[in-house]
């Protein structure tokens, strides 16, 4: 009798406790998981939106993967190990030439300027004219490369007399540091990396009117129209993120700064290489339609090949929808 009134004691006590666990679950439910990944340099919405708790006001347990350029970003958006790919237009103009990429822009959040060649004095290296004749390392298929065609372009180089490697942003950052390599086109943190530890013994061109990159945010089509809810409340964190940026500067360079691994000062004095607004504009995609001629033009085993129609990359609808709101 004590065993049976013991048990019927207790079985209650269970099922509260499994009303509680299973109400917690789908709380937890109602939270929607999605990971998005990029470079840092051009994820500063994204970062400001995470770290504020922007993403979570939003209904979204986020998962971040921080990758080395916007070219890993698309693979992985391919491959599906992501769910919003943080890229420049330049990796958006390649991957449309390969057949079922069938990727989106829903909005740029970045219009960044902090491309450069980074060279070595001591290479004999002080203007523009001194880079031919040296090696350069440039990272195909990215804004490191359409930055060094338009360097080339800019100063009327003969782009026959540069021997260009291909290099990942770390490596162009080594090389520069031992010297294996005389001048490098890299972006933000990589040239901040070099210049402190080499000082004045290196010369930055970085002229804003050679080239203005966009960071974006693309998804897989099927993944948008599956998930529309997840992409709007995405695009609306990251309002909320442009938002706060815009009315505490201080505190969003203090974020960046350390989520970059830069000083503050150094971020502050290069503030103006960025402009971070979430926007989808036909600039982006005149853009997009040049650098996929240029790639038709100039880069091996394109030549060939129809240039995309590019006409139907950028979907407009769930930023219209969350600016609707």
């Amino acid at each position: 009798m004590k065993i049976r009134s013991l048990i019927y004691a207790i079985v209650p006590f269970l099922v509260f406790l499994y009303g509680c666990n299973n109400n917690q679950t789908k709380k937890s439910e109602n939270k929607i998981l999605v990971t998005w990944g990029g470079p840092k340099n051009i994820s500063m919405l994204p970062i400001i939106a995470e770290k504020k708790g922007f993403f979570k006001e939003e209904g979204l347990n986020i998962n971040t993967k921080y990758l080395q350029t916007g070219k890993i970003a698309m693979d992985a958006l391919l491959s599906k190990d992501l769910d919003f790919a943080v890229m420049v237009e330049t990796n958006v103009a390649f991957i449309k030439y390969q057949e079922g990429a069938d990727i989106e822009v829903i909005c740029s959040i970045e219009e960044k300027y902090d491309d450069a060649i980074v060279a070595r004095k001591d290479k004999g290296i002080e203007s523009p004219k001194d880079i031919e004749g040296k090696t350069v390392g440039i990272l195909i298929g990215t804004t490191s490369h359409v930055f060094a065609d338009r360097f080339v372009q800019f100063y009327d180089l003969d782009a026959d007399k540069i021997n260009f490697i291909n290099l990942a942003p770390p490596a162009i950052q080594a090389g520069l540091l031992t010297g294996q390599i005389d001048a490098g086109s890299i972006w933000q943190p990589f040239r901040y990396n070099v210049e402190k530890e080499l000082g004045d013994k290196v010369v930055q061109f970085n002229e804003k009117d050679i080239y203005k990159a966009y960071g974006i945010i693309s998804i897989r089509s099927q993944f948008g129209k599956e998930n529309p809810e997840a992409v709007k409340k995405f695009i609306s964190a990251l309002i909320k993120a442009e938002n706060f940026v815009k009315n505490n500067k201080p505190e969003s360079i203090k974020i960046l700064a350390a989520e970059l691994d830069m000083d503050e000062m150094v971020l502050s004095s290069i503030w103006n290489e960025y402009i971070l607004s979430v926007k989808l504009d036909q600039d982006l995609l005149t853009l997009i339609k040049e650098e996929g001629e240029w790639i038709h033009k100039s880069q091996k085993g394109f030549e060939n090949k129809e240039i995309p129609s590019y006409n139907n990359v950028l979907n407009p609808t769930f930023l219209s929808e969350v600016n609707s709101k």
